[in-house]
């Protein structure tokens, strides 16, 4: 008999404290995004931020997976949080533009990381009797730790020249993050409880854009007000107003699943978020070229709307059907921003003030969407 707990699960207070540390992780990521040469951020350094972001969401999606199948508040639970946490600290301290210089505290701490929640999900198959319990927890705890060795291996500069050293430690982040991919029957089979799991990305996602309001404030004079700085804040208050009506009114959150397009979809997310607010604090700053700022931003605007989108018709509720006529209209309303913030891209108020009313927009044909279906529901 499947092991899955009765009724709704509620997101532990062990949780939101060990997501703590993460916000912090993501805000020392972000400094390498405002690291500016020659009015853009360098491409290595866009590489990095991604690789970064993808070593975090990685470690933190196998710890919020395990906490929303098996966890409980007691001991046990807690020791290893707080176990994992400490390490997590180590992790945001590695982190650096110059990837090579920290690379054995960066690469070592993550197959801490790894290797320790590995040994979680095993201790999860010795303790359980379902046959689907325990084939998932075995293939995810070698998966761990396989990549969790891999990663260690690579510490050590013996072992060849550090781009041979990266490459082996990027493929094993690459494998821990997207193999899961290819294990969904595995997963359903013991599925996620959807309604945790995408209360825990929300919150998460909350504080994303909490630290996108504390940028806000990089860029507030308190002796002379600009009105780009109000605009925006609105645009980062519109932008979260869409994911909210995306999540509490767009998607089931009572469905049976795996949740791995969830999952990998709010890797996009929280790098778009991310990427929207470095890009606009440092366009109001004046510090970037206005045509690297216009394709970085409207790429960045572009992941964030349609992995929300994506995840509208993945788990959509009865009647909130994401139709072609809806996906046109917002692709061409997307397409207007593009030749708009094309055409105004050296004037900062014109910009955001045009943003703003675009996203306006959004906001409102997005609750009209969801807001139809649960008229025809009722």
């Amino acid at each position: 008999m499947t092991e899955k707990l009765i009724g709704k699960k509620e997101v532990s207070t062990f949780e939101l404290f060990y997501d703590l540390i993460f916000a912090y992780a993501i805000s020392r990521m972000t400094e390498v995004l405002h690291l500016v040469s020659n009015h853009t951020i360098p491409i290595i350094n866009l590489a990095e931020y991604l690789m970064m972001m993808l070593v975090f969401w990685t470690i933190w999606t196998y710890q919020t997976v395990y906490a929303n199948r098996f966890m409980k508040e007691n001991l046990s639970n807690a020791l290893f949080l707080i176990f994992d946490m400490f390490w997590v600290v180590v992790l945001s301290q590695s982190i650096n533009e110059d990837f090579e210089s920290t690379h054995f505290a960066f690469a070592g701490s993550t197959s801490v990381l790894l290797l320790s929640i590995a040994f979680q999900y095993f201790l999860q198959m010795k303790r359980s009797n379902a046959a689907e319990v325990r084939k998932l927890t075995l293939h995810l705890s070698v998966l761990l730790t396989l990549a969790g060795l891999l990663g260690f291996v690579t510490v050590f500069p013996g072992l060849g020249s550090y781009s041979i050293r990266f490459t082996i430690y990027a493929v094993s982040i690459f494998a821990v993050a997207f193999l899961p991919l290819f294990m969904k029957q595995t997963l359903t089979n013991f599925s996620t409880q959807f309604d945790h799991l995408t209360e825990r990305y929300s919150l998460f996602t909350l504080l994303l854009f909490g630290e996108a309001v504390i940028a806000i404030a990089q860029t507030v004079n308190i002796h002379h007000l600009k009105v780009e700085s109000v605009l925006y804040f609105i645009v980062i208050a519109l932008l979260f107003a869409i994911y909210i009506i995306n999540y509490e009114f767009g998607i089931n959150r009572r469905t049976s699943t795996a949740g791995l397009v969830l999952i990998h979809l709010h890797y996009f997310i929280f790098v778009g978020i991310n990427l929207m607010t470095a890009l606009l604090e440092l366009f109001i700053l004046h510090e970037l070229n206005t045509i690297f700022f216009v394709i970085m931003f409207d790429i960045s605007a572009m992941i964030f709307v349609y992995s929300l989108l994506a995840l509208l018709a993945a788990y959509p509720k009865k009647n909130t059907r994401l139709t072609i006529n809806e996906f046109t209209a917002i692709s061409v309303l997307n397409v207007i921003w593009v030749v708009v913030s094309i055409l105004f891209r050296n004037h900062s108020l014109i910009f955001l003030g045009t943003l703003t009313f675009i996203l306006v927009l959004l906001a409102v044909y997005w609750w009209r969407i969801v807001l139809q279906a649960s008229q025809i529901k009722r």
